[in-house]
């Protein structure tokens, strides 16, 4: 028996009717429905993780917080004593060393205005001494040069040295209080280095003064006279090479009444002071003479109503300045000296040296002629 091959049909075959009431299916894609939070995390997923991590915070924050402090007390606990020993080691060092730093400051700060006050108050003092100095009349003393005249005015504008001298000898002849008391003369450089050096071989010496005694006869009064030297001013600058050498030191010469510095010895009141003042000798060949006469009167300044005089009058002291200049000035030879001046300089000469060296042979009329002859 043949058998037919073929598909094979369902049973059942539906019919008109059921087919007609069963729905089509249709192919479409499928969509799940999300949670708002998925949602805004497929929108935006920073602003998502940052909005979890401040509620993780706000929740778990203090907990985290103290839970790290927790930790921190216990390392502490547990931490080797050697570790915790350097650590306060450390903190202490380093403590120290900062108080250390404050103290330094302090101690700085302090000795600078220490230094400050010092500097302040000893310019006080130098101020308030010349002040008393002033008032009282102490004019004993040697002036530097720059606090009689103006220096730098002098040398800031050119001035030859005849001019210095003019204003020099003006200054203290035409000065109402000065010219009662005061002195003044100039000698070239050659002639003061001159006169210093022999000064320093014969220090000390005697000069004859005409005087008038109480009974009204003309006399001698002896004077003992002594030579100081100080300290050597500053010279002020000058292109020449030369005038850049040191100057000689200033110096002084006192006059004392023999008589008294025979019973007061140097304590003696000089009464006449010469000054000489070398600045100027290296920039313009001038060094300048001050003669300072003292005052009958300590209770006041010279000019003081108080005051009822000077020790010695002006010729007396120009005869004391004039025969000291004979004497000092002796290793000095003139141009075309003659014969018989040269002798009387060299007797001069000779009669210093006698002074320390043969007072045995001294001759006080000698030494009046050799002072004040011609």
């Amino acid at each position: 028996m043949l058998r037919t091959l073929g598909t094979r049909l369902p049973r059942r075959l539906p019919t008109l009717q059921s087919a007609a009431f069963r729905p089509l299916s249709v192919s479409a894609p499928r969509f799940d429905l999300k949670k708002p939070e998925d949602i805004e995390e497929l929108i935006a997923p920073r602003e998502r993780v940052e909005k979890l991590r401040k509620e993780m915070e706000a929740k778990y924050g203090d907990k985290l917080k103290n839970k790290v402090k927790a930790l921190d007390q216990l390392k502490q606990k547990v931490q080797a004593p050697s570790v915790q020993a350097k650590l306060k080691a450390k903190k202490y060092a380093e403590e120290e060393a900062k108080r250390a730093e404050e103290l330094r400051k302090a101690s700085a700060a302090e000795a600078e205005q220490n230094a400050a006050d010092e500097a302040a108050n000893r310019e006080e003092r130098i101020q308030e001494r010349q002040r008393q100095a002033q008032a009282a009349g102490d004019r004993s003393g040697v002036k530097p040069l720059a606090s009689i005249i103006n220096m730098p005015l002098l040398l800031m504008t050119p001035h030859t040295k005849e001019q210095i001298g003019s204003i020099w000898n003006a200054y203290h002849t035409t000065h109402k209080t000065l010219a009662p008391s005061y002195l003044s003369a100039c000698l070239p450089l050659s002639t003061y280095e001159s006169m210093i050096a022999v000064a320093k071989q014969h220090p000390q010496f005697v000069l004859p003064l005409p005087r008038q005694g109480e009974d009204g006869k003309e006399g001698w009064e002896m004077f003992f006279m002594q030579w100081l030297f100080h300290q050597t001013p500053s010279s002020p600058p000058t292109a020449d090479k030369k005038g850049n050498e040191p100057l000689p030191p200033i110096a002084s010469v006192i006059f004392t009444p023999l008589e008294e510095f025979k019973v007061a010895g140097e304590w003696a009141q000089p009464y006449l002071t010469l000054t000489f003042y070398p600045d100027f000798g290296k920039t313009h060949d001038l060094v300048l003479m001050r003669g300072e006469i003292a005052a009958h009167s300590t209770n006041g300044p010279p000019e003081a109503k108080n005051n009822p005089g000077f020790l010695l009058g002006q010729q007396e002291a120009q005869l004391l300045a004039m025969a000291l200049q004979r004497f000092y000035c002796s290793e000095l030879e003139p141009p075309s000296e003659v014969s018989i001046d040269k002798d009387n300089r060299l007797a001069r000469r000779q009669t210093l040296k006698d002074f320390v060296e043969r007072p045995e042979e001294w001759n006080w009329q000698n030494l009046i002629d050799q002072a004040y002859s011609a």
